[in-house]
């Protein structure tokens, strides 16, 4: 991935940092506890020919905390493909929406029908544009009961929650 924007490139850091390194210089290669947020995820069907192995079938593509995604920018972030066999631990600090799937059918409290691909990109079948009204039903489960994580709050709370997560600015679209 091409790195643009006011990020160092990629995550990876050098002990001692890389200007004071010089030839046959020992020094450790790491990526210190970093937050980041996801801002896209490729799928490769064949697997991606990069001239290493394994080759990936999925890679995801990060922006560290405090950077907000461009969409002017055609590559942004750092991408990792996560079946590599770099060493690295990864914990989940928030998933907007994280009781519903891509792909998932869902009524809002104002009856309206809507598709989520992801927090920015909600689709309404009616056409028309806003954002979901809470509480949300699954239409998969013909009417079952609302989520709980639905019962309060409002789809603006759950993007004010990535804001603070992320510490950035949700992308224009």
């Amino acid at each position: 991935m091409c790195i643009r924007g006011p990020e160092p490139p990629g995550l990876f850091e050098t002990e001692p940092a890389a200007d004071k390194l010089h030839t046959g210089a020992r020094c450790r290669v790491g990526i210190p506890p970093t937050v980041v947020h996801v801002i896209e995820v490729q799928r490769f069907d064949p697997p991606l020919e990069t001239g290493r192995l394994p080759r990936p079938s999925l890679e995801i593509v990060v922006l560290r905390r405090g950077v907000t995604e461009d969409p002017e920018i055609f590559e942004q972030g750092y991408g990792f493909n996560p079946d590599d066999d770099i060493p690295r631990e990864i914990k989940l600090v928030f998933r907007p929406y994280a009781f519903l799937e891509p792909g998932e059918d869902v009524a809002d409290a104002a009856g309206r029908a809507w598709r989520f691909d992801s927090l920015w990109d909600w689709h309404a079948y009616d056409g028309r544009d806003g954002a979901p009204a809470w509480p949300l039903i699954r239409l998969a489960d013909d009417g079952g009961a609302v989520p709980a994580a639905t019962a309060t709050g409002s789809h603006e709370a759950e993007i004010e929650r990535w804001r603070r997560a992320a510490r950035a600015e949700p992308p224009r679209r």
